[in-house]
C-alpha cells in the first residue's frame, strides 16, 4: 500500500471538524466522501451507491447471501447499482479503517466509455457483474488516487485539478475487470440499463414495495424477460431481492431508529408482524427483538 496515500488521507481526516471515532463526511469535492472508524463495527446493513470505494487502511467484510467478501488496503469496489448487503468493520485505534468513496457521475462515465471506443482501447468485460468482488488497484490508478487526496487538502487544487484526476481514476476502473458494472446505471435501452432504472426508483421511494409485475411493467419487459435480466444484473431473483431489501431496511430501523418490532414490520410493508418476525429470524438468524444488540461499535 502506498504510504503517501495513507499519510495524506490521515491528514484529510484530521482536517475535518468531526472528531468522532466513526464518520462518513463530504469533502471539498462534491463527488468524494471520506469514511473512517477507529473501532470495530459489528455486522450491520449497509447501502452502497454507484461509484468506487477505496480502502486505505483497516478492513471491511461484506456478506452477500452465502458470499463472504473481505477487502482491505490497496483494494477497491466498483459498484454500478444501488446495493444492500451487510458489512463488518475490522479496525482499531492503532490500525483504523480509512477510505474514500467516489461517486460515478453518469455524464463523466458516458464520456469515458465513448473515449475508450474512439481510441480502440480494450473492450470492457462482457458480464455486467455487481462489482462487489474487491480488486487490487492498478499502479496508475493508485497514483491517481494519491494525487486526488493530496489535491483535496488545498481548495484551489480541489477546484481546478480534482475533476480531471477523478476522471483519470474512473478511466482506469473502466478498463479493469468490473468496468462494465460501473456503466450499468447509465441511460439507454439495454436490459441492464432498464433494470438499473427500476432499482434507482426503488431507492427513491424506500417505503414503496411494488409487486414484480409492476416492476416488469415499469421496465417495459415481460415478466419472464424481467425475471431473467434482473437476476443476471443483481445476482438474485426479483422476489428474493425485494425480500432482502425489506429485511435489510428493517434491521437498520431496529438498530439505528429504535423502532419496535410491529412498527418496523409496518414500515417495511409487512401486514403481519408475526410473518415479519419469522422472515427476519430466518434471514438473520436472530429475532428482530434482538437486532439492537448488534448496534455498533461492536
Amino acid at each position: 500500500m502506498n504510504g503517501e496515500l495513507k499519510t495524506q488521507l490521515g491528514a484529510l481526516r484530521d482536517a475535518q471538524d468531526s472528531r468522532a471515532s466513526i464518520g462518513f463526511v463530504e469533502t471539498a469535492a462534491p463527488s468524494v466522501r471520506l469514511f473512517w472508524s477507529d473501532a470495530p463495527v459489528a455486522r450491520a446493513p449497509l447501502s452502497y451507491a454507484p461509484g468506487i470505494a477505496v480502502i486505505v487502511s483497516g478492513c471491511k467484510v461484506g456478506y452477500f447471501d452465502e458470499r463472504r467478501i473481505e477487502y482491505g488496503p490497496g483494494q477497491y469496489l466498483a459498484v454500478g447499482l444501488p446495493l444492500y448487503f451487510e458489512c463488518e468493520t475490522i479496525a482499531t485505534k492503532e490500525d483504523p479503517l480509512i477510505g474514500i468513496f467516489m461517486s460515478g457521475e453518469p455524464e463523466m462515465l458516458l464520456g469515458l466509455a465513448g473515449d475508450l471506443a474512439a481510441h480502440d482501447l480494450p473492450a470492457l468485460p462482457a458480464k455486467p457483474g455487481l462489482g462487489i468482488e474487491p480488486l487490487t488497484m492498478p499502479g496508475a490508478m493508485l497514483d491517481a488516487v494519491t494525487r486526488l487526496v493530496r489535491q483535496l487538502l488545498t481548495p484551489a487544487e480541489t477546484a481546478v485539478l480534482s475533476p480531471g484526476t477523478l476522471r483519470e481514476i474512473f478511466f482506469h476502473a473502466l478498463l479493469d475487470r468490473h468496468g462494465r458494472a460501473l456503466l450499468s446505471q447509465l441511460s439507454g435501452d439495454r436490459p441492464e440499463a432498464r433494470i438499473a432504472r427500476v432499482l434507482r426508483d426503488l431507492e427513491a421511494a424506500p417505503e414503496s414495495f411494488p409487486g414484480v409485475n409492476d416492476l416488469a411493467k415499469a421496465a417495459g419487459m415481460s415478466a419472464a424477460s424481467f425475471h431473467r435480466h434482473f437476476k443476471a444484473v443483481t445476482g438474485l431473483p426479483p422476489l428474493q431481492y425485494l425480500k432482502r431489501k425489506r429485511l435489510m431496511q428493517a434491521k437498520s430501523l431496529l438498530v439505528h431508529n429504535n423502532l419496535g418490532v410491529a412498527e418496523t414490520a409496518h414500515a417495511v410493508g409487512y401486514a403481519s408482524a408475526a410473518q415479519f418476525s419469522r422472515d427476519f429470524s430466518s434471514f438473520f438468524g436472530l429475532p428482530p427483538s434482538m437486532a439492537a444488540d448488534t448496534a455498533y461499535p461492536a
